[in-house]
């Protein structure tokens, strides 16, 4: 019986090895490279994504903006503290939803949800302004007025005003963004 040569047999034994692990080196590069960018959206509710969020702008925008004018410019009353409340909670919420739907948008499409970063940053800010002026009619802070009554409205109209415009302007630029489609 002849023995092989050592020499040849690690040759044949070397490309074999080779030809069987460069396809699973190159499976295990490609599973790398698609978690490192599925991690985008992984970190995301599997319930976001580009509808959603456009739902939820849109229902801002539209009937939560709507609704929000009406009760500043018509119902809002400072010795109610129930509704000034639910006020801050729909404030609150609705900026939570938002951020999510921003920061799925910004980790996956490379965009915001209110036109660019300034507008987006400009909007929050709002947000969370008129809301914080809410919350300090709630808790009783006085806001006296040249004849030395309590009144609020001006302030917290003027912080609703600053809401309102920026997201006009967003509006206004979807509006224009749809028509030139």
């Amino acid at each position: 019986m002849k023995t092989p040569d050592a020499s040849k047999t690690r040759s044949f034994f070397h490309s074999a090895l080779t030809r069987k692990l460069i396809p699973l080196f190159a499976t295990v590069v490609t599973c790398f490279f698609t978690t490192i960018n599925a991690n985008a959206t992984s970190s995301h509710p599997a319930y976001l994504d580009d509808a959603y969020c456009d739902s939820v702008v849109e229902q801002f925008v539209d009937s939560g903006m709507r609704s929000l004018g009406k009760y500043i410019n018509e119902n809002f009353k400072p010795e109610y503290k129930g509704g000034i409340r639910n006020t801050i909670n729909f404030l609150n919420q609705r900026a939570e939803w938002l951020g999510e739907c921003d920061s799925y948008l910004k980790d996956t499409a490379d965009s915001r949800i209110f036109y660019d970063e300034k507008n987006t940053k400009d909007i929050f800010e709002a947000i969370e302004a008129l809301a914080k002026e809410l919350q300090l009619v709630r808790e009783g802070v006085e806001y006296p007025d040249a004849v030395g009554n309590n009144n609020p409205r001006p302030f917290v109209k003027s912080r609703f005003d600053t809401l309102a415009k920026l997201v006009d302007q967003h509006h206004t630029r979807m509006l224009m963004k749809k028509q030139f489609r």
